[in-house]
């Protein structure tokens, strides 16, 4: 591919479907991996606390952050499958 020196191997091959190049590298970008990043750090992390720690399962405010965390990780999902769905 012109303009991709080093690339062509990741690329998929062009056919009827894959005309364009940007179909051809469809995919999160860095971009949306770090948006990922923060929540999904957040959620694991207490998860493994909740399940680490007898004590913290007790406390409700765990419970809570976990729950805002895994909104936070929807938002984020909906913000990148929107925002690749008008790439297509």
């Amino acid at each position: 591919m012109p303009g991709y020196k080093g690339k062509e191997y990741y690329a998929p091959a062009q056919d009827d479907k894959i005309n364009t190049l940007d179909k051809r590298f469809i995919g999160l970008t860095n971009t949306q991996i770090g948006l990922f990043a923060l929540p999904v750090t957040v959620t694991l992390t207490t998860l493994v606390i909740i399940i680490l720690n007898k004590r913290v399962r007790r406390d409700p405010v765990v419970y809570i952050s976990l729950a805002i965390g895994l909104i936070h990780l929807y938002h984020h999902y909906t913000l990148t499958r929107l925002q690749n769905k008008y790439v297509k």
